[in-house]
């Protein structure tokens, strides 16, 4: 994609060939092989079927902001970790991808616990998985809870002064927690967006009667925008309502672009100020983005296609039946279906006013993200011991296993590539089906393998 700074120029061709190359999709759509399903290239990071070409194009050019790179004159930073939306999701192969390595393109949260408290008295470890928001201290002051890893005097010395300089922010000395957040992928977040909160809720009822001791908990979060509470279904701890919110937050603590929905800018002055000479280099003002480039994004990935199901066998229907033996689909849940009728904002809006589209190929649509968006105690050894909404320590989203076939990094900090490991890590209310996976003979591990690497 060519980064020009006239995203206009671009588009009509963008646009044209991007019609050409759907209805290639299209027309092959039933001719896919084995190998075409394992292709990232060939399945991941189109927009869903059925758009009409208002909405495509739309798409295209949300597709466009998504990667391009921003610059200090713009509103990057000034401190920041990417210069685009891609470049955490997908870069350099497919857009909405996961992070390409589980260093810089990951995010680094920190915390203490509140000195004096009673839980800041006894060994970590004893407390790491219980862990609330009112025991925790997120370093608000000194640039917490999320470290920015980059400045743009230091990306761009070319274009300030020696005397006019920001320092990169640094991790408080005292930050015993620590939490490494590996960059997830984006394909059919737009479904799981429009999943009523009802559902949510019935979901986290029905655990509670079948299986009390595996039941999930509920995360409900405020709107940005509406100011109301929803069922949390983003972010690691579902700490994020929906695709605005998550974007919001992303493109204010990964790019630095503030928005009339966070416009807190981000400093590593314990008085969250940044340099008059750093501020005065900001050409377009506070908030840096008016609405068009937040309402561009949210809707481009809401439209991206989930990843589609791959080759299935002998091997992997007899994974699936071991799958829901060991109760893994009891929190893992297959399927989920959209609400009856999906509006997302529209790019063209005349904001601050909001204009709505309808988007029928998304309504009543059954989906199978395998996940119950329910958060789980997974034990002592996945704790971070950072709270967020109403999530503990220790508890985390249930992960959609949708595409966990092109999955490089596994678990929430990315510690593993192997599926075997991250299987025998689940701890807490995982705890039981790692213990039966690992009785398992070698012949039903394998199915059971198989059947998670045809997802």
């Amino acid at each position: 994609m060519n980064h020009s700074p006239s995203l206009k120029l671009n588009l009509p061709v963008l646009f044209s060939l991007s019609v050409v190359m759907l209805s290639g999709c299209a027309a092959n759509k039933h001719q896919l092989t084995d190998a075409d399903l394992n292709d990232p290239a060939k399945v991941l990071g189109k927009p869903i079927d059925g758009l009409n070409s208002s909405q495509l194009n739309k798409y295209w050019q949300g597709e466009a902001l998504f990667k391009k790179e921003f610059t200090p004159e713009e509103g990057l930073g000034p401190l920041f970790n990417g210069k685009s939306c891609f470049e955490c999701h997908g870069q350099p192969l497919v857009v909405g991808g996961e992070g390409r390595d589980n260093s810089s393109t990951s995010i680094m949260n920190y915390a203490r616990r509140v000195p004096g408290s009673e839980k800041a008295k006894k060994p970590l470890k004893e407390v790491i998985q219980g862990l609330r928001k009112i025991d925790v201290d997120f370093f608000l002051t000194q640039g917490g809870p999320s470290l920015q890893k980059r400045t743009i005097t230091t990306e761009f010395p070319a274009k300030f002064p020696f005397e006019c300089q920001i320092d990169a922010e640094r991790m408080p000395i005292d930050a015993e927690l620590q939490s490494n957040r590996h960059s997830p992928p984006l394909f059919g977040d737009g479904l799981i967006d429009q999943i009523p909160d009802g559902l949510i809720a019935q979901q986290a009822l029905e655990e509670r009667a079948t299986n009390p001791a595996l039941a999930g908990t509920p995360i409900s979060a405020v709107d940005r925008y509406f100011e109301s509470a929803r069922a949390g279904r983003f972010g690691w701890k579902n700490q994020h309502v929906n695709m605005f919110n998550f974007t919001t937050g992303a493109l204010n603590i990964e790019v630095g672009l503030t928005t009339y929905a966070n416009n807190t800018e981000n400093s590593s002055d314990p008085l969250g100020d940044n340099p008059t000479c750093i501020r005065a280099f900001n050409k377009v003002g506070n908030p840096n983005d008016k609405g068009k480039i937040l309402l561009a994004l949210t809707y481009f990935q809401s439209l991206l296609a989930p990843p589609p199901r791959g080759p299935i066998n002998d091997q992997v229907k007899a994974g699936e039946k071991i799958f829901e033996k060991l109760d893994c689909a009891f929190c893992h849940r297959p399927t989920w279906k959209t609400g009856p009728k999906v509006m997302l904002p529209d790019p063209d809006s005349p904001l601050p006013l909001i204009n709505y589209i309808e988007i029928k190929p998304m309504e009543n649509v059954e989906f199978h993200p395998y996940t119950d968006f329910l958060v789980h105690d997974m034990g002592p050894e996945l704790a971070d011991g950072i709270p967020q909404e109403g999530a503990r320590g220790g508890e985390w989203r249930t992960v959609p296993l949708w595409g966990l076939r092109f999955k490089k990094f596994l678990l929430h900090d990315g510690r593993t590539r192997d599926i075997h490991e991250a299987i025998l890590m689940h701890g807490g209310q995982g705890e039981d089906s790692a213990k039966r996976y690992q009785e398992l003979n070698s012949k039903d591990k394998e199915a059971l393998l198989a059947f998670l690497k045809s997802l």
